[in-house]
């Protein structure tokens, strides 16, 4: 045991000996074994203001005077990282902002080395502060990144699990969706964003990616080797099925049902281009479709997608040139109207065109397209048709068919909380005298306001056209994706229009949402200026400003994994109800 009548620190500045005698446990007149002056003298040495500190002992007539001889640490005076590829230099200055201006604390620059780590860990890229060195106030930082070295494609057999020789899809068509590169520095965040970029192209049952260190890797230069574990599923084949029709419903309260034939290849040639045939027949209905598609044309830095389609249709005209049913009127005769029975009018359109779209910013995407359409009104035989059973014109040209040359443009935005726009501009152009000349804008909006448990879904529509109008291209309002409470196109039909809707949803019990609602819609007292009138020959209510046409009501909404399944009842302005069953969003 020692017995120290004093203890003494010196060789700096009066507050690094406060700091230092805060740290000691040993006082004056106590005595002490040699082992609790060591363990103090390492707690003084803890602090981190110290490159050294060295006992010293004086005999006294008291006993023994302990000295503790102590250097601080130089002044800091700049950082250097080395190796540190990724990581910006306002973030390494951040770190080692506080430590300026007075001698370096290795304890306070031990955290600041950390944050640094813990960018690293953050963004899931494999790199962190190996070693250091601090010489003539200069810290040099040797900071480990592990670059990428090869990558590999492996083909798993899906019953085995087993590596395959070769897959069905083309590597450059996987190796496009990578944004790891050899030589760039490996993140876990960018690996699963890049597994989710090829999982999406809809070609694998399963995507990961496995590193592992490479032969060449070294402590100051780590490096590692990627193996993309590709797991391919059966991406072509026929179909058959059952839908609902938009346009089978006509005037009638229920939809109309479809059933279709397809076929379909998603990766044609090994490109992921995909190539579908639809047959699809209905009661009011039928569509005939052949398309191709690229979704990314050799590899645009934009991922411009290209389509090529041809599709022959035909489609009930009823929302337009339907006949005026009486009040009374039963489903039946409202359904026989939608199929082109009793003097109803069918529109046939033969369509040929392709089209471009690509990522124009965040949440926006933008397309141009060109295609080609001749329309004709028939009888539910087939039979051409020139008027409709009011003696009203059913083509511009008073001839059995319209052809025109259409350019398309539109943008449309998508945000994550719901809000959605979308504008397009399209263009008839009149390449031959008798081809149609018009110009049409459509525009879209659309914004979830949420009340607590509630959701307040606001919508407008508006559009319209200037120059030439044949009847069947008007704006039909009315409907289960307009103004319910209203059979399709019974509000009116004009060159101009606007639409609103407020609908207030909120959760009963999952997937079943209930709903309440209120539409508006009106043609601007447009439709006079449509070819023979069809809505105001038809009494329809929607011409004026002041009385066009609203609903309310509400309903159900269950969501399957098609889309959510719409039941809706609604009352008109004119006290008149109906059932709208709807599958999809409006």
């Amino acid at each position: 045991m020692l017995l120290l009548p004093k203890v003494e620190v010196v060789g700096v500045s009066e507050d690094l000996k406060r700091i230092a005698y805060d740290a000691l446990t040993t006082r004056p007149n106590f005595a002490y074994t040699l082992k609790e002056v060591q363990a103090d003298l390492k707690r003084v040495f803890a602090t981190g203001w110290f490159s050294s500190c060295v006992p010293d002992a004086e005999d006294t007539r008291d006993g023994v005077k302990l000295v503790i001889k102590v250097a601080a640490n130089p002044e800091l005076r700049g950082v250097v990282a080395r190796g540190a590829d990724a990581l910006p230099t306002a973030v390494l200055q951040k770190a080692v902002r506080p430590l300026y201006g007075g001698p370096l604390n290795f304890v306070a620059f031990s955290r600041a080395v950390e944050r640094l780590d813990g960018w690293y860990r953050e963004r899931g890229i494999l790199g962190q502060v190996i070693d250091f060195n601090f010489e003539g106030g200069i810290v040099d930082l040797t900071v480990g990144e592990a670059a990428v070295g090869s990558i590999e494609l492996a083909f798993l057999d899906p019953a085995t699990n087993s590596p395959k020789a070769q897959g069905a899809t083309k590597p450059g068509v996987i190796r496009r969706h990578l944004t790891t590169q050899p030589g760039r520095v490996y993140s876990l965040r960018q690996a699963k964003a890049d597994i989710d970029s090829v999982y999406s192209t809809g070609l694998f049952e399963d995507v990961n990616i496995v590193p592992q260190e490479a032969e060449d890797s070294t402590e100051t230069q780590p490096k590692v080797d990627l193996t993309v574990n590709l797991v391919e599923r059966k991406t072509g084949g026929l179909g058959a099925g059952t839908g609902i029709s938009a346009a089978g419903r006509g005037s009638g309260n229920m939809p109309g049902f479809v059933g279709n034939f397809t076929y379909s290849q998603r990766n044609l040639l090994g490109l992921n281009q995909k190539l579908s045939a639809l047959v699809e027949l209905g009661q009011a209905d039928s569509l005939f479709r052949l398309q191709w598609v690229d979704p990314w044309i050799r590899g645009d830095p934009n991922r411009t997608s290209m389509t090529l389609s041809m599709m022959n249709t035909r489609t009930s005209a009823a929302a337009i040139h339907g006949k005026a049913l009486e009040p009374d009127a039963s489903p039946a005769d409202a359904a026989a109207d939608a199929r082109g029975a009793a003097g109803g009018v069918t529109l046939g359109r033969l369509v040929a065109g392709t089209e471009w779209r690509r990522p124009l910013a965040a949440n926006w995407s933008g397309i141009a397209g060109l295609t080609w359409q001749r329309s004709c009104c028939m009888d539910s035989h087939g039979t051409p048709l020139l008027s409709d059973a009011y003696g009203a014109p059913l083509t511009f040209s008073g001839r059995p068919s319209d052809s025109m040359m259409l350019g398309v443009i539109s943008g449309s935005y998508s945000a994550n909380d719901g809000s959605s726009m979308g504008i397009s501009l399209e263009q008839a152009l009149p390449l031959h005298p008798a081809w149609l000349n018009f110009n049409r804008l459509r525009l879209r909006l659309e914004q979830p306001v949420t009340l607590g448990p509630l959701t307040l879904q606001l919508r407008g529509k508006a559009g319209s056209v200037y120059g030439d109008l044949p009847p069947y291209e008007a704006f039909p309002l009315g409907g289960t994706n307009s103004v319910r409470g209203y059979a399709e196109g019974g509000v009116g039909s004009g060159r101009h229009f606007v639409e609103g809707t407020a609908e207030l949803r909120w959760l009963l019990a999952k997937p079943v949402h209930g709903t309440l609602f209120a539409d508006y819609g009106s043609d601007l007292d447009s439709g006079e200026s449509v070819i023979g009138d069809p809505a105001g020959t038809r009494g329809k209510p929607g011409r004026q400003v002041v009385k066009a046409g609203y609903g309310c009501g509400g309903g159900i909404r269950i969501d399957s994994p098609l889309g959510p399944v719409r039941l809706e009842y609604a009352w008109n302005d004119q006290r008149r109800g109906r059932f709208h069953v709807a599958l999809g969003y409006d």
